[in-house]
């Protein structure tokens, strides 16, 4: 989701026993409703959006230590997908003769991470994305990105 999807979130809460409106969007909703019609809704917890958010912030920060040559190969918006694939995140869904096969990349699914599940997948990352640095920059260069990025993963998570 992107943050101006959270701006669309429809809040109800829970009294007696029933959904009330809680913000202005459920307001609105609920007075276009017609009685009795069923309307589904998704669960997002705020800690969804909080993991979400720390990730996106945590990954866009590093995207900046990338070389402008980098940068116009994988685009930032598509950085996220670009480690997944890297790190194998997906599955082949068809392979076609003669042809790249189809894949499918795997969700990240914070709705199902603890914080140390999120502090797991993002650490797995550090790896694959050290080793791009070490082969984009000079040697010493490389080094002092990579201890400011160790250093700032920690601050990162504090967030949570």
């Amino acid at each position: 989701m992107k943050d101006s999807d959270y701006q669309n979130i429809i809040e109800v809460t829970n009294v007696s026993n029933g959904f009330i409106p809680y913000n202005e969007k459920a307001v609105e909703l609920n007075e276009q409703t017609k009685p009795e019609k069923v309307l589904a809704f998704k669960e997002v917890t705020p800690r969804d959006i909080k993991m979400h958010r720390a990730y996106m912030s945590f990954i866009g920060y590093v995207y900046d230590y990338l070389t402008p040559g980098f940068k116009n190969d994988v685009p930032k918006k598509n950085f996220y997908k670009w480690l997944k694939h890297l790190k194998g995140n997906y599955k082949v869904v068809y392979v076609f003769k003669g042809l790249p096969p189809m894949i499918e990349y795997d969700s990240i699914s914070f709705t199902k991470m603890s914080n140390e599940q999120f502090n797991e997948y993002v650490k797995d990352q550090l790896p694959y994305i050290f080793d791009v640095i070490r082969k984009l920059y000079e040697p010493e260069k490389a080094n002092d990105i990579i201890d400011t990025i160790e250093m700032d993963y920690i601050k990162f998570l504090i967030k949570l």
